[in-house]
């Protein structure tokens, strides 16, 4: 499922004499972030300074929710026991 894409913001923000900005609220509730959580900032060839909310273990677990697993169980020769593993299975000759 693709994310919709949404319409550019810009926000003027002021350093504090102690490098500190402010991220206003409505970006904060937007993306979710509060006091405490971790922020990467990167910093780009043409001095484009980008802030972006890190993943916590909650958001990749949410993330990986949706994927299906099995337990893929293996015949005594080696190959893949079908009817124990039909998914697995499926998904290795899908380019067959």
């Amino acid at each position: 499922m693709m994310e919709k894409k949404r319409a550019q913001k810009v926000f003027n923000v002021k350093l504090s004499t102690k490098g500190q900005i402010v991220i206003p609220a409505e970006i904060r509730k937007m993306i979710n972030i509060s006091g405490g959580n971790t922020l990467q900032v990167t910093l780009d060839e043409t001095n484009a300074i980008k802030i972006q909310k890190k993943p916590t273990a909650l958001d990749w677990s949410n993330l990986i929710a949706g994927i299906p697993n099995e337990v893929v169980t293996f015949n005594e020769n080696g190959t893949v026991n079908t009817s124990k593993s039909p998914n697995f299975a499926k998904w290795m000759n899908e380019d067959e």
